[in-house]
């Protein structure tokens, strides 16, 4: 039998043996202590023995300098095989809709194509696509911006069969990684929008069996945007046949689900529109407000902790040295404001949960 005692330093506990008349012949074990037995050595546990506590804190403190907010640039990668030409037309009569959602965004859309078969061929590989007199964009300061999306967003060449939208994707970025004059501005958000009737369509070898390059698959994607352009805030929406949806499937000569294309959507918050739909209008809608959403958060490092007492994130901001910014919500690492973020230098400090670093 034990006893405590705590009389040693604080936070101490010693175990020694009781004095062997305090163990009787009625104290259950059923036989008497030897006197002459060895005395059990005493027990010692370490100082200050430890306890459950609160895990262990992170603070991170940085700045940030917004030249201008409220910037989106946008890239339609369109399936240019020769089974489009409804979709294309629906998209071209519901972008104005689209455009006039992002009155208070300044916005700027390019144009690549799913096939991916030759660079030599002007409308393949990732390039972006004239518009007109040399200009391969359109902005929210063109005068005549509906009808020149129109114009480059309904296709007239027959594109490959190969539908690897992923792949003219990552092309794409490659290629704006080495411009001079790069589309991406560094302190937009990056949306884009997939069109397409099947899914990512890798080449086959001379066997019949598909072989799927690193540039065909959407997590290659994502690590590729993220680590050349770490701070960039960027969604990929679809507007695939949805998986399942084999009523879908059946119509227009599609050609399969777009699953790589959800599974893009799905990781990045992105919107999943049905190319089957009659009308682009509602998801274009739906994909501006998550446009306008983007532009209006910040990404963390990692997700703030909770301070239960206070009934608040551990996140602080500051505009130019006053806390003028107002936040709306936190949802994991990202931070959502009211009204947008302002120009001018920007004050973080937050607290998270030690080893909870966002991938």
């Amino acid at each position: 039998m034990v006893a405590f005692n705590n009389c040693g330093q604080p936070g101490e506990i010693r175990m020694a043996q009781l004095p062997s008349s305090s163990v009787g012949e009625n104290d259950g074990l059923g036989t008497t202590p030897d006197p002459g037995a060895p005395v059990a050595p005493i027990v010692r546990p370490p100082v200050n023995p430890p306890t459950q506590s609160e895990p262990l804190l992170t603070k991170y403190e940085k700045t940030i300098t917004l030249s201008e907010t409220l910037k989106a640039d946008i890239l339609f990668v369109v399936d240019n095989s020769v089974s489009m030409e409804d979709e294309q037309s629906n998209m071209s009569a519901r972008f104005p809709l689209f455009i006039k959602s992002l009155m208070q965004i300044n916005w700027k859309v390019g144009v690549i194509t799913t096939d991916v078969d030759d660079a030599d061929y002007s409308f393949s590989d990732g390039q972006l696509q004239e518009i007109q007199n040399g200009v391969n964009y359109i902005d929210s300061k063109s005068t005549d911006a509906e009808a020149s999306f129109s114009n480059v967003i309904q296709r007239r060449e027959s594109g490959s069969p190969y539908e690897q939208g992923i792949y003219a994707t990552y092309r794409f970025l490659e290629r704006q990684k080495n411009s001079k004059t790069p589309f991406m501005r560094t302190d937009a958000s990056l949306n884009v929008v997939f069109l397409t009737d099947a899914d990512e369509t890798p080449y086959e070898d001379k066997n019949g069996v598909t072989v799927v390059q690193k540039r065909n698959k959407p997590e290659e994607l994502v690590k590729y945007l993220k680590s050349n352009w770490p701070m960039k805030k960027f969604q990929f929406h679809s507007i695939v046949v949805n998986e399942g949806d084999a009523d879908c499937l059946s119509q227009s000569d599609n050609e399969s689900y777009g699953i790589a294309y959800e599974t893009l959507s799905k990781a990045t918050n992105g919107v999943k529109g049905s190319v089957c739909a009659k009308d682009y209008g509602s998801q274009l809608q739906f994909m501006s407000e998550k446009i306008k959403d983007l532009v209006k958060t910040l990404t963390l490092d990692c997700s703030p902790a909770y301070d239960s007492v206070a009934k608040k994130y551990k996140f602080g901001i500051k505009h130019d040295g006053t806390e003028k910014v107002e936040v709306e919500k936190i949802e994991g690492n990202i931070v959502y404001f009211k009204g947008g973020l302002p120009t001018g230098n920007i004050k973080l400090e937050y607290i998270c949960p030690s080893g909870m670093l966002s991938n």
